[in-house]
């Protein structure tokens, strides 16, 4: 049961932040960002809170949100237009990663698995 927590908790928190990148990329590009990059942001960012929820990688919690939210998010920031773009896009996924797992482990105390089967 504890790590369903988590995986809810990680995934809902991967919704939010995504919510929160779309909503700062439309209003920094305006008509630019499209309702289809606005999903593809939110459902990157769930995405990165699912592999947080499932991972269960032997490292801190801190180095965990970033690793996880840099490799999440690289399938988008290849994508970007020029180079400062994909850094923005790739600091951006680092940042939500980190905040995912600090929310998901920290916050709601919902620990990675850590080898033994859950109880």
């Amino acid at each position: 049961m504890v790590y369903a927590k988590r995986l809810c908790i990680a995934i809902l928190f991967g919704i939010i932040t995504g919510l929160l990148c779309a909503y700062g990329g439309k209003w920094k590009m305006g008509d630019e960002m499209t309702c289809c990059m606005m999903w593809a942001t939110v459902l990157n960012r769930a995405f990165i809170g699912l592999a947080i929820g499932i991972s269960a990688w032997k490292l801190g919690w801190f180095l965990h949100g970033i690793l996880m939210g840099f490799l999440g998010t690289l399938p988008m920031s290849v994508y970007a237009p020029d180079f400062g773009g994909f850094i923005t896009l790739s600091l951006f996924g680092i940042l939500w990663g980190f905040i995912i797992e600090l929310f998901t482990t920290v916050i709601f105390k919902a620990p990675m698995k850590t080898g033994a089967a859950a109880p």
